[in-house]
């Protein structure tokens, strides 16, 4: 696919749009990557700036993804979740019957999270949530999802959330790495 040219918007340099898989680290999470979607690269200071269709499903679909992941939560995944609800860390920490600090140490990467807070977690995201739920139903995860809670997994291989937009919105997959 040839690129159609742009401006860019951080230098003014000559841009270009071109269709890729993007690494989204601006979720917060490095382990995040948009299938095949447009981005806005710049030939003379290199950045690149996703075109992000449906961003409030996007972020919705992450949450989902990570709900599902079948191994524990890591610090970065819980933030994301706690932002994604709209939750300080005073009030989450209240949520999950944990101390700010202990919730600081396990979002910092300091402290595992336990098997008890990692089930909360989820568990709070799609009770304080019900669009999660909703997203859910329409990929038809929701009884796997909820069997799955019992049987959440130390992490033995780092996992891949990979995004793929349709015209009815985000799915998923989950890569693990071999």
């Amino acid at each position: 696919m040839k690129g159609k040219q742009r401006v860019c918007r951080e230098c003014g340099g000559n841009a270009k749009i071109v269709r890729k898989d993007y690494g989204f680290t601006e979720s917060g999470l490095n382990n995040v990557f948009l299938k095949d979607i447009e981005v806005v690269l710049c030939a003379k200071c290199k950045s690149e700036s996703p075109r992000i269709p449906n961003h409030d499903d996007l972020m919705r679909t992450i949450a989902v993804a990570l709900i599902d992941k079948p191994f524990e939560l890591a610090g970065d995944e819980v933030r994301f979740l706690r932002k994604y609800l709209g939750e300080g860390s005073i009030a989450f920490a209240q949520m999950l019957g944990i101390d700010r600090s202990h919730l600081s140490r396990v979002e910092n990467g300091a402290m595992a999270i336990s098997k008890q807070t990692d089930r909360l977690v989820r568990t709070v995201a799609l009770v304080r949530d019900p669009s999660l739920l909703d997203k859910l139903k329409r990929l038809g995860r929701t009884q796997e999802i909820l069997e799955r809670l019992s049987a959440i997994e130390p992490e033995t291989n780092p996992v891949r959330v990979q995004l793929d937009h349709a015209e009815d919105g985000y799915t998923y997959a989950l890569k693990t790495a071999a």
